[in-house]
C-alpha cells in the first residue's frame, strides 16, 4: 500500500470576488465594504535565464526496475498531471472556478454602478431616493457576499468528490503493481523526504498507463 496520506492538486485557486469601497453616502449606517475588483489571472513574473530551473529531462531509455528491490515511489503529483483521470478532474475545476468567478464578476457590477448612481445623486437627487439606492445596494452586498461564499463551498466541494474519485480508482492500482512486484512498501515522493533515489525505483508511468488503460 502507499504509506502516505494523498494530496492531489486537483483545485484551482479559490473564487474571490468582493466590491470595491462605496463612496460616501448621505446616512452613516451604510457599510462600506472593500474588495479588489473581479479576478485576473496572474502572470508569472518573468526570469532570466540564470534565475530558471530547468525540468530535469526523461531519461532516453527508460531504467528497468531493480528485481531485488522491496521499495519503490511514485510521483503522486504526476500521476495527477499526467494521467486522463487527474486531467479531466483539473479541467472541471477550472471550469466551475471559472463559472463563479463570472457570475461574481457581475455583481461586482452591479454594485460598482449603484455606488456611482449615488456618489454623482447627492447633491440632485432627494433623501428618499437616495435612500432607496443605498438600501439597495446594502442589499446586493450582502448578496455578493453570500455567493462568494457559496461559491467557494461548491469549489471545495467538487474538489473534495474528484479526488475521493482519484483515491478510489488510483489506489487499487498502486496495491495491484505492489502485489506483483512483490514490494513490501511503495512510498510518494512528494511526502517520503527522498533526496536521491535509483531512477528505476519511480514506479509512476507504470501507474499511468494502468489507470489510463482503466474504465
Amino acid at each position: 500500500m502507499i504509506a502516505t496520506v494523498l494530496s492531489l492538486g486537483l483545485a484551482v485557486s479559490a473564487v474571490s470576488a468582493q466590491t470595491p469601497a462605496a463612496p460616501a453616502a448621505p446616512r452613516t449606517a451604510t457599510p462600506a465594504p472593500q474588495t479588489p475588483a473581479a479576478p485576473r489571472p496572474a502572470t508569472p513574473a518573468p526570469q532570466t535565464p540564470a534565475a530558471q530551473t530547468p525540468a530535469p529531462a526523461p531519461p532516453a531509455v527508460a531504467v528497468p526496475f531493480p528485481a531485488d528491490s522491496k521499495i519503490a515511489f511514485i510521483n503522486m503529483q504526476l500521476i495527477v498531471g499526467q494521467s486522463k483521470l487527474g486531467k479531466s478532474g483539473q479541467d472541471k475545476m477550472k471550469e466551475l472556478n471559472d463559472r463563479k468567478s463570472g457570475e461574481l464578476a457581475t455583481q461586482n457590477k452591479q454594485v460598482q454602478q449603484l455606488q456611482q448612481e449615488i456618489a454623482a445623486g447627492q447633491a440632485v437627487l432627494s433623501a428618499t431616493v437616495l435612500a432607496q439606492k443605498n438600501a439597495e445596494l446594502d442589499r446586493i452586498t450582502r448578496e455578493t457576499q453570500f455567493k462568494q461564499e457559496q461559491a467557494q463551498a461548491d469549489v471545495q466541494a467538487l474538489n473534495d468528490q474528484l479526488l475521493e474519485e482519484f483515491q478510489a480508482k488510483v489506489l487499487p492500482i498502486i496495491e495491484q503493481v505492489r502485489a506483483e512486484k512483490n514490494l513490501w512498501v511503495i512510498f510518494s515522493t512528494g511526502d517520503a523526504g527522498v533526496a536521491a533515489m535509483h531512477a528505476g525505483l519511480d514506479l509512476s508511468q507504470e501507474v499511468i498507463k494502468r489507470l489510463d488503460a482503466s474504465k
